[in-house]
């Protein structure tokens, strides 16, 4: 079965990083959203609210809302209000102060209701929360660029004034239902309180405001985090999974879960006293995901392909993923993954420890050869695998011994199987099912 992988992984591990498995490079063009007519009528009303101040849009980094206009009930009338993150578009951004607006359409006309200076140099997320009351919650995560700070703000608006009902500094957070009764709970790995100790903890809402629900200790060597996403573990349980630096050329991963009937957090790779060696402490190039989509994760361990060595040149990686369970981890499967050009290539299982690869004279183009060391790798090729435009293909500017495997957009991903007895060869067909895109 082809595994799917999306893009957040990447864009999490290059941010940070700046690491890639592989050179070449695939532009993905991202833009800001074209604002629609309705965002346009409220974007007019916050440079009218200006007094001829000139301002920008500033938009949310992650999250599933990435707009810097965007409609949500916030109250409990009927009709949706907007929410607008903007700043003078004359100071630079790390130093400008961040506002959010809050408008309400009154006679068909947008005006502002409330208007909010934020903390922060960058807008990081922006979530709605359903606590249970018939009136969301809205959640602003906060950047402080070059500090690895953040700040979370819950607000409450009652038709006039935006309340700050929770507010907390943290490393990383998520929006999820730990506890299983159907509303959002906040998890945040906090700011250590001091130089040995750092807690996950669980936050609830109960009686109008945020209650801790659940802590436990996180690994005082995580430097900083670059993930973090919820799943399961291969037993079934679910876990939340957090990909951290160990300094700056290491990364590891680790899991925690809540036990409802206790009220408590766990943390199954850290007890609070002394670190583990796992086979996902890794160089940091991958994140945990859920590569298969049946909501199990995967957690990465990287090592080098045959006839590299973590000191070499530009090493090139196989990935091995693995499940948890039982306390441990253990391998599902193993990949060639190239996050500047998009791909994914799992390894059969007679691949593993026989199969290396070298980036090509030809740009974008990795070749997968049988290693024998000291032999020249293209005696005992066995695939090459090319990203090229559209046009190109088209065009017949590729030689016709590659085929089309998989394409986005104006992109497309070629293959060419090399004239090999070696029973590590394989096929076109067997390429298609092996290979996956990644953004």
């Amino acid at each position: 079965m082809k595994k799917r992988w999306l893009s957040g992984i990447v864009a999490a591990v290059l941010l940070l990083s700046g690491c890639t498995y592989a050179g070449g490079n695939v532009d993905s063009l991202l833009r800001p959203p074209m604002l629609s007519d309705e965002q346009n009528d409220i974007w007019l009303a916050l440079q009218k609210d200006a007094q001829g101040d000139s301002i920008k849009l500033v938009y949310p980094q992650r999250g599933d809302n990435r707009s810097a206009i965007f409609l949500a009930n916030l109250d409990d009338e009927p009709e949706e209000e907007a929410v607008a993150f903007f700043q003078p578009a004359t100071a630079s951004s790390a130093a400008a102060p961040i506002r959010m607006k809050v408008l309400d359409k009154l006679d068909g006309e947008w005006e502002s209701m409330y208007d909010l200076v934020l903390d922060g140099t960058q807008i990081e997320d922006v979530s709605i929360l359903n606590v249970g009351t018939g009136v969301p919650l809205l959640a602003v995560g906060l950047n402080f660029v070059g500090t690895g700070n953040h700040l979370l703000r819950v607000m409450q608006f009652d038709g006039q004034v935006l309340n700050t009902v929770f507010s907390q500094n943290y490393q990383t957070k998520g929006i999820y239902d730990l506890d299983g009764d159907g509303t959002d709970d906040i998890f945040l790995v906090e700011n250590p309180e001091s130089e040995v100790k750092t807690w996950a903890k669980l936050y609830t809402y109960e009686n109008g405001r945020f209650v801790t629900s659940g802590s436990a200790l996180v690994n005082p060597e995580i430097t900083l985090y670059a993930n973090i996403v919820k799943g399961y573990m291969a037993q079934g349980e679910e876990a939340v999974y957090l990909d951290g630096y160990k300094g700056s050329e290491l990364m590891t991963t680790e899991i925690l879960s809540y036990d409802q009937e206790n009220r408590e957090l766990i943390n199954w790779t850290y007890n609070g006293e002394t670190s583990q060696n796992y086979p996902v402490d890794r160089v940091p190039l991958a994140t945990c995901y859920d590569l298969s989509n049946d909501g199990v994760i995967e957690v990465p361990g990287i090592r080098p392909l045959p006839g590299y060595e973590e000191g070499s040149t530009s090493p090139l990686y196989l990935t091995d993923w693995y499940h948890f369970s039982g306390g441990k981890y253990e391998r599902v499967q193993s990949s060639f993954v190239n996050s500047s050009l998009g791909y994914i290539l799992t390894f059969p299982e007679d691949w593993i420890g026989k199969v290396s690869a070298q980036k090509t004279t030809q740009e974008n183009e990795i070749l997968f050869y049988e290693y024998h060391m000291g032999q020249d790798p293209a005696s005992s090729e066995l695939l090459y695998l090319r990203v090229t435009t559209r046009s190109e293909w088209v065009g017949e500017k590729v030689s016709s011994d590659y085929e089309l495997i998989d394409t986005r957009g104006q992109i497309v991903y070629l293959a060419k199987i090399a004239d090999s007895d070696s029973p590590l060869r394989i096929s076109i067909p067997e390429v298609k099912e092996y290979f996956s895109r990644i953004i």
